[in-house]
Parts: C-alpha cells; sequence; structure tokens
C-alpha cells in the first residue's frame, strides 16, 4: 500500500440525526462529527492540568508495546495516573516511553464527576440499556499516550458501533470495509510495517484514512477493522454500543461471553477429584 492517496472519511458539522441514520448509520459508513461534543469538549477535566488534579494520584494500568509481540496482558506497570500525564505531555514518545492506557474504565466509577463531565452524543443511542447491567459492556472508557502511541489493528468487541471523541492530540486512523478482512490475515498485520512476503494481499488493501482533531468524535460501523496511530500526546474518550446494523452480532457475543464465565465459574467451583 502506498503512504498517500487514501480516501477520506467523511467530515461533517450540523449533521442532523436523520442524516446521520440515512448517510452513515444505515449504509455503515464511517463519519468524522466535528460537534459532536461541543458541549461538554471545554470541560476543565478533559484538560491536562484539570485531569491530573482531579485524578493524578489515581493508580492506572499501563500496558507497554512490545515491537514483536505488541499488548501482552501481563505486560503491565501501575503508576499514579498524574505521573502517566507527565509522561505523556512533557515530550516522551514512543520509542522512549512505550506505555499506553487503553480501555480504562475504571476511573469512571473512583471518580463520577468524570462520568458527569461527559455525555454520549444523541446520534447514538445504546441499546444495551434496555438489557440488565451485567450483560452490559463497561463504558465510558479512556485512551492516554505519547506521541506514536499505537493501537494495532483490530475490530472491536462483540461486532458493535463505536464512537471516539478526541479531547487532546490528533490520531491518524486507516479503516478497512468488512469486505476486506480476507486480506487481513486475522488482523495479524502490522500496518505500519507490513511483512508482505508472508501476508501478500495485504497489498491489495484499500483503507480510508481520518485525521481526528481535539473536538472530532469519528464513528465506526460494525465489523470495520481499523488501525490508530497518535500523532500527538492523545487524550480520548470512547464507546461501544449496540444499535441498527449491528443486533445479532452484539447479542451473540454477548451471549458467548456469558457462557464463557458460567463455563469457568463451573469449573472453579468443581470439587477436585
Amino acid at each position: 500500500m502506498s503512504d498517500s492517496a487514501y480516501p477520506q472519511v467523511d467530515r461533517r458539522r450540523n449533521l442532523s440525526r436523520e442524516e446521520f441514520r440515512r448517510e452513515y448509520l444505515y449504509p455503515g459508513r464511517p463519519v468524522i462529527i466535528e460537534d459532536a461534543i461541543e458541549d461538554w469538549r471545554s470541560h476543565r477535566l478533559w484538560s491536562w492540568d484539570g485531569l491530573k488534579e482531579a485524578c493524578g494520584t489515581a493508580k492506572v494500568r499501563v500496558y507497554r508495546y512490545d515491537p514483536t509481540l505488541e499488548y501482552r496482558p501481563n505486560d503491565v506497570r501501575f503508576m499514579p495516573l498524574g505521573e502517566l500525564i507527565d509522561h505523556v505531555r512533557t515530550g516522551d514518545d514512543w520509542q522512549s516511553f512505550p506505555y499506553y492506557l487503553r480501555d480504562e474504565w475504571n476511573l469512571f466509577h473512583q471518580y463520577p464527576q468524570l462520568r458527569a463531565a461527559q455525555k454520549v452524543p444523541g446520534y447514538f443511542f445504546d441499546w444495551f440499556k434496555f438489557l440488565p447491567p451485567r450483560l452490559r459492556l463497561e463504558y465510558p472508557r479512556i485512551f492516554i499516550g505519547p506521541r506514536g502511541a499505537i493501537t494495532p489493528l483490530h475490530m472491536d468487541i462483540w461486532g458493535t458501533h463505536a464512537w471516539l471523541s478526541q479531547l487532546s492530540g490528533r490520531k491518524r486512523w486507516l479503516l478497512f470495509s468488512p469486505d476486506q478482512a480476507p486480506l487481513l490475515y486475522g488482523y495479524k498485520v502490522r500496518v505500519e510495517s507490513p511483512d508482505h512476503e508472508r501476508q501478500p494481499l495485504f497489498r491489495q488493501a484499500r483503507p480510508m484514512e481520518a485525521f481526528i482533531n481535539p473536538g472530532d468524535t469519528i464513528w465506526v460501523p460494525s465489523a470495520w477493522s481499523h488501525w490508530v496511530q497518535s500523532v500527538e500526546p492523545g487524550l480520548s474518550v470512547t464507546y461501544n454500543y449496540m444499535g441498527p446494523g449491528c443486533f445479532k452480532s452484539s447479542l451473540k457475543g454477548m451471549f458467548k461471553q456469558q457462557i464463557v464465565r458460567r463455563m469457568r465459574r463451573k469449573q472453579v467451583l468443581a470439587p477436585a477429584a
């Protein structure tokens, strides 16, 4: 793939909910909405200083990125959020500080003022709200990382839709439509340095590209794979949700997870032979 001439994801302002449904939700097309969080993006808690002041003593789990193995569940560090913010905002990059706060939802329980300082844009009503809390995914979630931080190629959990609002810094996204899944080798491709000898079909992939800025919200339809890199030190809030176009896949994923949990519980409770 060339580094140029990618088709760009649409950027929209003053997009009505009807237009969103007709032009993006029902066709399954990604879009950047520039003004979806105008009513809360400027809250002091969503600045580096405000977040550090309110939650800086909280211990958070940050994941180390290994150039060969990417992220591993046991390759983590725990540090105060304020220390992480200092590393990220004062110039440490991905080479000197390869750590990423990813999918962090505990902070919203520890600090209810964080949850109160954001709200879901009206475009993205979540059908999971009709289910008991134990069956839902934990959202919102925060991502904080240095310049160069990478989210490897993946498709989102349970085939849900997703939206992400950028609060500080810029990110570059490459998004692959569902019909390109056979070219992605089970999402094992390193998009930033693909091995075309072992993964030759990836040369045929044709992603869409998006750069999101502070205040932008990107909407990613169900089954669209994506790879993301921070162009600048970044702070983001994200949700995955169930809605039109992903009802079956979301419910199927949820029930599969419930079955796995019950099986594991039975194994733990089973008496020793």
